[in-house]
């Protein structure tokens, strides 16, 4: 179990907490190892994580793909690996069902169906990114207003009801796979400082000969928003870099494609900059 922080808060202590009672439905024979890396430079208490946790203290935050990357090196040879987010709550039979599961050779990774604290389905399994994405994806005017679009779906593949399924992706908020496959695919691809990091470890899976399994009999609850409320312009700097990344390794063809997907991500973002501040500052009531 692998957990890169940002900085505590009430969503770690959610999250550890829940880590605790999950492993006391595991049997005495599986070991679990909690291994949390502090991206927010220092100070992560002891107290504040799960019992027996291991803590590794990079000094600065080196960005969620790189923290990852810290806890997998560590992980032992022959383990099953769960990347979690610390503002992602685990059920109490969770670590229990991830011991009991099989893998093929051709399978790298699974996700779990992930909640939001009310009950709704996070669009936590897709397809891969395309230059439509940003039409069609969780965001978008048509996702919110036409979710059961075909268009849509192809896009988004965690429908409510929805079984085990073959998807392109699945979100790194839960991505569990066994320790070996980061040997075969490769690390996490650290030129994500944060975001799309999962896409492309997904992608480059698919390229290695494996596939990759949403699997809604697993679940957890994910208190989205919880580690990038501190610093929510950086987020939507890091979120465009990483999307830029993307589209430049796997979706541009072309000098001129790269080119305009970078013009119209920094349009977005500096949008996405101006609502964010314009929503930050406080008003001034009328006489």
């Amino acid at each position: 179990m692998i957990t890169v922080l940002y900085g505590g808060g009430r969503a770690q202590e959610i999250w550890a907490r829940a880590l605790d009672r999950a492993r006391e439905d595991v049997s005495a024979s599986t070991a679990i190892d909690v291994i949390a890396v502090d991206n927010h430079g220092g100070v992560a208490e002891p107290a504040s994580l799960p019992k027996g946790a291991r803590l590794i203290d990079p000094g600065r935050n080196i960005g969620f793909a790189a923290g990852c990357n810290r806890g997998i090196e560590a992980a032992a040879e022959g383990s099953v690996v769960v990347l979690l987010n610390p503002d992602v709550e685990v059920s109490p039979g969770f670590l229990a069902q991830v011991a009991g599961l099989e893998w093929p050779e051709d399978l790298a990774a699974r996700g779990p169906a992930v909640r939001t604290p009310d009950g709704g389905v996070e669009q936590s399994a897709r397809g891969f990114p395309t230059a439509r994405t940003g039409l069609l994806g969780r965001t978008s005017l048509l996702a919110r207003m036409r979710p059961s679009s075909r268009l849509v779906q192809r896009e988004l593949r965690a429908t409510p009801g929805s079984g085990t399924q073959v998807v392109d992706w699945v979100s790194g908020a839960c991505l569990i796979a066994p320790r070996d496959r980061f040997d075969v695919v490769g690390p996490l691809d650290e030129g994500y400082f944060m975001y799309w990091e999962d896409a492309d470890w997904c992608r480059r899976s698919l390229s290695a000969g494996m596939r990759v399994e949403y699997e809604p009999s697993l679940s957890v609850v994910h208190h989205q928003g919880s580690t990038s409320a501190a610093s929510p312009l950086m987020t939507i700097i890091a979120f465009h870099r990483s999307a830029f990344r993307y589209w430049r390794l796997h979706v541009s063809r072309s000098l001129l494609a790269t080119g305009l997907g970078g013009a119209v991500l920094a349009c977005r973002c500096a949008l996405k900059l101006a609502a964010a501040v314009f929503r930050s500052t406080p008003r001034r009531n009328g006489p």
